[in-house]
């Protein structure tokens, strides 16, 4: 309790009187002691289990007082989302939503494919996005892309808009990014080099960079820096870009198709793992074996985390970043490595400049290294507690953990 302007100015008094302040009248009265402040403690990085589940977790996201958990299929399960109140603890009791027509179904021959939908709170709605995979034409169809009903009880198709036909035959348009800015979508479904852009919330999208289709190459990362699109990826393959364009007044179609110049490192043939701004001005992109930031809105980037293309002792895929809110010079970046197939994950404070590496808390990094399957950080969140919070599969797909990190002081 903060006492009243009376009781301060009496409290102030006694505390002078107390400590003699304003000096001694006397003389041969000893010269006051100076005491030392004492030095903070360190305090050490650490991990703690929050929840498990057999199949892979791949995302989180936080909605009102919610946490959704976004998980993959099994040999005996598929796919799900479960949700949790806040804050999160180790003994929050979990359960699952339910998908509709949603859902990813397991394969009755085993776990092949392991997929998972993925969450993305944008605005009031929560989005789920999923991969798409040709069962053949008399399996259950399949929903790219859906939203959660309002009343937060299951999810309905929102892909309608993405259905792309040549002739007879119709696919719906895959994606594994979604993002809002302002009252616009952009994804990247389809993959190879495109980006599309809604104004209706989904219903209908316009072509930005590639094309109105589905592409064999992987999906590209993009971003959308103050008016210009960031864009980089790997198409054709071996062949690594980061490319800018500049966004029409509209937001929704680009004002040239031609490139602005972008003043790079050489990329070599690492693949562009993601973009993302922390600020008006700053921008990551996780490359294969490394990390860029710019500093000028994405008009030129340079290495801050660089490995060799081999002979080095790692080599990590850096896939996620999270700047924390309110510090933006704080940052969690996480991902795999594919030197050791281990879980990678750093963290920074000092916007990115210098890193400590974390990998070694992280479930999954203690494991044998003939393991062929790769162990991986899927998804990075801050919670409305303020903590970071970090999913890990300690299995390709499967073996998910949503784990507490507590970033420690040096």
């Amino acid at each position: 309790m903060i006492p009243s302007g009376r009781h301060v100015a009496g409290a102030c008094a006694l505390a002078l009187l107390l400590a003699g302040c304003g000096g001694s009248d006397d003389p041969a009265a000893a010269p006051p002691v100076a005491t030392q402040p004492t030095a903070p403690v360190a305090q050490p990085a650490r991990a703690d289990v929050l929840a498990t589940a057999a199949g892979g977790i791949d995302s989180i996201a936080f909605s009102g007082d919610t946490a959704w958990l976004s998980l993959s299929n099994t040999a005996t399960t598929d796919t799900a989302v479960v949700r949790a109140g806040l804050p999160l603890r180790a003994d929050s009791a979990w359960s699952g939503v339910a998908l509709g027509e949603c859902g990813l179904a397991r394969e009755d021959s085993g776990t092949w494919p392991l997929r998972a939908p993925s969450l993305r709170m944008l605005g009031s709605d929560l989005w789920l996005f999923q991969p798409w995979y040709d069962k053949g034409p008399d399996a259950r169809p399949e929903h790219a892309l859906c939203a959660l009903s309002a009343d937060r009880t299951t999810f309905v198709p929102r892909d309608a808009g993405l259905k792309a036909c040549v002739g007879s035959v119709c696919t719906t348009l895959s994606m594994d990014e979604l993002k809002r800015v302002d009252d616009r979508l952009y994804t990247n479904a389809g993959g190879g080099q495109n980006v599309l852009a809604s104004n209706d919330g989904g219903a209908h999208w316009r072509v930005l960079t590639g094309f109105f289709d589905q592409d064999i190459c992987t999906h590209p990362a993009f971003e959308i820096v103050g008016d210009r699109l960031l864009v980089g990826g790997e198409c054709p393959l071996d062949s690594a870009f980061l490319r800018a364009y500049q966004l029409a007044a509209d937001g929704v179609s680009l004002a040239s198709r031609t490139a602005l110049p972008v003043a790079l490192p050489e990329l070599e043939n690492r693949n562009v793992q993601f973009i993302q701004a922390t600020g008006t001005q700053r921008v990551f992109a996780g490359v294969e074996g490394g990390l860029l930031r710019s500093e000028d809105g994405g008009k030129s980037f340079k290495f801050v985390i660089q490995h060799p293309l081999s002979g080095g002792n790692n080599y990590p895929y850096i896939r996620h970043l999270l700047a924390l809110a309110g510090k933006p010079d704080t940052l969690v970046a996480g991902g795999f490595d594919k030197a050791t197939q281990k879980p990678y994950l750093a963290w920074s404070k000092d916007g990115g400049t210098t890193w400590t590496d974390l990998s070694t808390l992280l479930p999954g990094y203690a494991r044998d290294l003939d393991d062929a399957s790769v162990a991986e950080v899927t998804a990075i969140a801050q919670d409305p507690q303020g903590r970071v919070l970090v999913t890990v599969n300690e299995s390709q797909g499967a073996q998910g953990r949503l784990v507490l990190v507590t970033l420690g002081t040096p």
